[in-house]
């Protein structure tokens, strides 16, 4: 599966860049940018935590909470972008936009509460 994620990142970098740099600034092309890019920091540092021993607990514990911070970045910025998109298809429904915003925020509160459920 990573074979095929480097080739297609591989295969339309030149294009994509070339989007990206011509184009204005805004808060979705930098959310874009993030959700985009950050999997590769993620990726690097779970190679990094896998693939060279450490003895030391406290800087493994340091990789692992930096690596769940590229996760939780990753994740959110994603779903945002989902939301944003989904927003822009239906023709800007606002019934929609609410629906979606009150379930991105109501999904972490079973994980937070599980006596909720």
């Amino acid at each position: 599966m990573a074979t095929f994620w480097i080739y297609d990142y591989t295969c339309s970098l030149h294009q994509e860049w070339a989007f990206l740099l011509r184009s204005r600034w805004s808060k979705v092309k930098c959310l874009y940018v993030v959700a985009r890019y950050v999997p590769f920091l993620l990726f690097a540092g779970h190679l990094y935590m896998n693939l060279i021993p450490n003895e030391n607990s406290d800087k493994c514990q340091l990789l692992n909470n930096i690596c769940s911070c590229f996760s939780l970045i990753s994740v959110f910025c994603s779903e945002c972008f989902f939301v944003l998109r989904t927003y822009a298809l239906w023709n800007h429904n606002k019934f929609v936009l609410a629906t979606m915003v009150t379930t991105f925020l109501v999904s972490p509160v079973p994980s937070m509460h599980p006596e909720l459920v």
